[in-house]
């Protein structure tokens, strides 16, 4: 699903300048601190020393966090990670309402999951600070610099909105089957 959604988001795109950066050494650490990173934090130990990191450089005014917070600004890294988690959220309510183990109207599903708003943006604004501070933190502040620069460009953009698209798809849907199979669960227990 996340490659289906990746290809039809750059459709008709020129990947070169993707992967002019993408391939280059650069490029290659860059990419494969962030997946290092993705893999530490599904360890919850990991991720709550990520976060006290975080605190412990903010005390610092650590330069990193500089080109960090521009990265997540240029990126609109928390606006899209709200709009993803708020929409996985409503495909949870209507596989539960769909699967029968809710009777919730459209409406009271929409009030509900936009009174999570402001949760959700705080847990994403910590857990992108955390995370990108984990992942970027190792590299030298020019190959940051240049990763910030990346993004900025025409190329960097489309990739963003290409990763962005194709993962909240998977999230949208498999919210949307664990609502079903959570209603399922809850009606085989009322039996």
């Amino acid at each position: 699903l996340v490659e289906r959604g990746f290809a039809d988001a750059l459709a008709g795109e020129d990947l070169t300048p993707m992967l002019d950066f993408l391939q280059t050494p650069r490029g290659q650490n860059i990419v494969g601190l962030e997946i290092a990173a993705r893999r530490a934090f599904l360890d919850s130990a990991v991720e709550e020393a990520a976060r006290d990191r975080l605190e412990q450089r903010r005390d610092e005014n650590a330069p990193v966090l500089e080109q960090i917070s521009q990265l997540i600004r240029d990126s609109d890294l928390i606006e899209r990670n709200v709009t993803g988690a708020l929409n996985s959220n409503l495909m949870f309510y209507n596989g539960l309402v769909d699967g029968g183990a809710l009777e919730m109207s459209q409406d009271d599903i929409l009030s509900d999951v936009w009174s999570q708003e402001d949760t959700v943006r705080k847990d994403a604004r910590d857990w992108m600070n955390a995370f990108l501070l984990m992942a970027y933190e190792p590299l030298e502040p020019e190959d940051l610099q240049a990763y910030v620069e990346f993004y900025r460009t025409p190329a960097g953009r489309v990739l963003n909105r290409a990763m962005f698209d194709a993962f909240n798809r998977m999230y949208e849907e498999l919210s949307y089957i664990l609502g079903r199979a959570v209603a399922r669960h809850m009606q085989s227990e009322k039996l």
